[in-house]
């Protein structure tokens, strides 16, 4: 916490309330092991970047995080109907590879409160990598909130998401404070 609170000029306790809000996680020995959802616990997607694994619970947060770093990255996602691997090969700015190339995604539909009570719950666990479309259109027929879409679709969702983000902090060029 220290260092992120030097960094912006705040205290530590203010850093972990907004971590806290955030929905970032600690493991016992107060390490940070989950940052807006890109952690280092498994979850449904393995993101590898440069080597080194990391995983997302939402496989459109794992389509955001090559922006976030400007880097490729190879997420890699169990089909949760069929258990077949998707392999993808995602660069900032395009989708450059999907193995099998019959994968598909779904999208969650889902209300601000539901969201806000649990985010993992109401959204994440929805949002996921298929290798065919039967698999994909029998998750989605299981839920109120699936759409099954294209892997470039869920892509450019990522996208607007990132682009959302990014006018968020733009808003405030000038905050000292993690709030």
């Amino acid at each position: 916490m220290g260092q992120i609170a030097n960094a912006v000029g705040v205290d530590d306790h203010e850093v972990e309330a907004a971590l806290s809000k955030a929905r970032c996680a600690f493991n016992d020995s107060g390490r940070l092991i989950d940052l807006f959802g890109m952690r280092l616990t498994p979850g449904y997607h393995r993101v590898e970047i440069d080597g080194k694994a990391v995983f997302s619970c939402c496989a459109l947060w794992a389509h955001v995080i090559p922006k976030l770093i400007d880097r490729v990255v190879l997420i890699e996602s169990v089909d949760p109907q069929s258990r077949e691997l998707v392999r993808l090969e995602i660069a900032p700015g395009k989708v450059q590879s999907i193995d099998p190339g019959t994968a598909l995604a779904t999208m969650a539909v889902a209300d601000a409160v539901s969201i806000e009570q649990d985010v993992g719950l109401a959204f994440c666990r929805h949002v996921r990598h298929f290798a065919s479309s039967n698999s994909a259109h029998e998750f989605a027929a299981g839920s109120r909130s699936c759409r099954v879409v294209d892997i470039e679709q869920l892509h450019e969702i990522a996208t607007q998401l990132y682009q959302a983000i990014l006018e968020n902090l733009a808003d405030a060029p000038n905050r000292h404070s993690l709030e």
